[in-house]
């Protein structure tokens, strides 16, 4: 029969994209450096030659290949600080940019002299000047983004000092019961070296779950940033990596020389 099958090796699956320092390559493992639900992970080459012609017809009698044209793209659903860090262009990969999920409740409401607020627990070393929080009156769009000056813990209770110039609208209020939380401060178009990372993606052969994985030593993301508000289907950050030849400081170089990506199939 033409175009028969062979073998069972067909690839149908998503992938697990890792992501961290070049160092980190063999390292890489989905609990610390997974970027989390990806779908349409797809590698691709397009190469370009130079063609060497002759005659009126300009009949190809010799090519070169210039480049190899190696491209990742995928797209990336959760929004986490570490993603929207690496879609700026940040390196991402420290403990920064962990996941915060701390959420807790004001006990005293919003004092405009003092620029206060206050929470009935400690978590005065879960907060450091500098940082940034959000203020939500209720679950709806009544939020406030703002630094903090201090958090002092004292008589069972933590005071939140607001710096100056960050405080809410007079006529904007926060009563008891509001939410506060720390949030991640990331600038977008405000670095102009781009780090460097490798990366790692396993998928999985339907067959019988054997690993499909590639490795790639040195990649920037190129492509990434995208925050849409819609209501008909969920978000991504549409991720482009881009694959680099390794050159002799780079960690790996002697294993894997010039290769932007290595696969390891069965």
């Amino acid at each position: 029969m033409a175009g028969a099958a062979k073998t069972k090796n067909f690839l149908l699956s998503t992938a697990t994209v890792m992501v961290g320092k070049p160092e980190d390559l063999h390292k890489l493992n989905p609990a610390e450096h997974a970027l989390g639900l990806v779908k349409n992970f797809q590698m691709t080459a397009d190469p370009t030659y130079v063609e060497l012609t002759q005659g009126v017809k300009n009949s190809v009698v010799m090519s070169v290949k210039n480049a190899d044209g190696v491209k990742c793209s995928m797209e990336i659903y959760e929004y986490t600080v570490r993603n929207l860090g690496y879609a700026a262009g940040l390196d991402a990969s420290g403990v920064a940019f962990d996941q915060n999920e701390d959420i807790w409740l004001a006990s005293a409401a919003y004092a405009s002299a003092g620029k206060t607020i206050e929470v009935n627990s400690d978590i005065s070393s879960k907060l450091a000047a500098g940082d940034f929080i959000f203020m939500q009156n209720g679950i709806d769009d009544k939020v406030h983004i703002a630094k903090v000056a201090s958090a002092v813990f004292a008589t069972s209770k933590t005071t939140i000092t607001i710096a100056a110039g960050y405080e809410p609208a007079t006529a904007v209020v926060f009563p008891v019961g509001s939410r506060l939380g720390r949030v991640k401060r990331i600038d977008v178009g405000n670095t102009d070296v781009q780090p460097e990372f490798s990366a790692k993606i396993v998928g999985l052969l339907p067959k019988d779950n054997a690993p499909f994985t590639i490795l790639l030593p040195k990649i920037k993301i190129t492509k990434g940033m995208g925050v849409a508000f819609q209501t008909d289907n969920f978000g991504n950050l549409p991720f482009e990596f881009t694959p680099y030849s390794g050159v002799s400081t780079d960690p790996f170089f002697t294993e894997y020389a010039n290769a932007c990506a290595i696969l390891f199939a069965r």
